[in-house]
């Protein structure tokens, strides 16, 4: 794996690594995020917002941090904390970050979250001449209590693809309870036309001219999603584990509106002892592919699928 210090788009100072195969980059003037992601002299698949358009900032968060804090999203990959609360899940992560090597890869630590008494890290691991990286979302507690935490990665990927959600699949011997659960934020028309509910597959569709927001999650047991774009297709895999997982028992969320589309793994939610940390992995798997799928036709997708090389 090769590394170098390197300024990306209006992101300042960065690190780049390259494999041979793919390069990523993650910045170190703030963050961390990874705001490239794509096979070597190829597009950028990640949404950069290099408007800051998407921000939180208002009185709460005056008061909670300081005058002006403002939260940016940055675009590209992040790593926040659920469940999702004002001001505390929007730390303005716009200071410096300390990085490090590893023999297989390379951390990244935000800064210290002096109000909620933790602080994030992001592994990155990539071996060598593949198209898989692994990221692994970590955060500690400084507190002198026990904290309830999810990890939760998102993934802002650029518009104009399809998000493949699996349904979980049904167990014959076991068909008197319910396997499947989908919540819906308030803002989210469940009628919504980029949307389809199938029996095997959920598919969301980004439409750059549709601005409405739209956000939805599922208790994804298979641990995988994909987005089919124009020239790639990007897979995200999970490992579920048998437990309580924040929004009604969401592993995997959603979100999209005009401008991008996010894909978002949780961890469970764990009681986290002082001084204790807690860590989540993906991966992720990116694919050479120049195939449409149609959103409703659930066997083309299921063959779509199965046979990615």
């Amino acid at each position: 794996m090769d590394l170098k210090e390197i300024d990306f788009e209006n992101y300042g100072k960065c690190v780049q690594l390259s494999n041979g195969v793919i390069d990523l980059v993650v910045t170190i003037d703030c963050g961390p995020r990874v705001v490239r992601f794509g096979f070597i002299g190829n597009e950028n698949i990640l949404y950069n917002d290099l408007d800051r358009k998407f921000k939180v900032q208002n009185e709460f968060m005056d008061d909670y941090y300081s005058e002006g804090a403002a939260c940016y999203f940055y675009g590209g990959h992040r790593l926040w904390l659920a469940p999702e609360r004002m001001p505390e899940s929007y730390f303005p992560d716009n200071d410096p970050v300390i990085y490090a090597l590893l023999p297989d890869g390379v951390t990244f630590s935000s800064a210290k979250q002096k109000n909620n008494d933790v602080q994030t890290r992001l592994e990155i691991v990539m071996g060598d001449n593949t198209s898989d990286v692994m990221l692994v979302h970590s955060v500690k507690n400084f507190s002198k209590e026990r904290q309830m935490l999810s990890l939760w990665p998102i993934t802002m990927v650029r518009g104009g693809g399809l998000e493949i959600i699996p349904q979980n699949r049904a167990d014959e011997d076991d068909e008197l309870l319910p396997n499947r659960v989908l919540t819906f934020w308030p803002y989210t028309d469940p009628r919504d036309e980029r949307l389809y509910v199938g029996n095997r597959f959920l598919t969301l569709r980004h439409d750059p001219s549709n601005g409405r927001p739209l956000k939805l999650g599922t208790n994804n047991t298979l641990g995988w999603a994909a987005y089919v774009d124009r020239t790639y297709t990007l897979i995200k895999h999970f490992v579920y584990s048998d437990a309580a997982y924040p929004d009604y028992g969401s592993s995997f969320e959603t979100y999209c509106n005009g401008d991008y589309l996010s894909m978002e793994t949780m961890s469970p939610l764990y009681q986290i002892e002082a001084g204790g940390a807690l860590r989540h992995v993906e991966n992720l798997s990116l694919f050479r592919t120049y195939s449409d799928v149609h959103p409703t036709d659930e066997d083309s997708i299921q063959h779509y699928i199965e046979n990615l090389k």
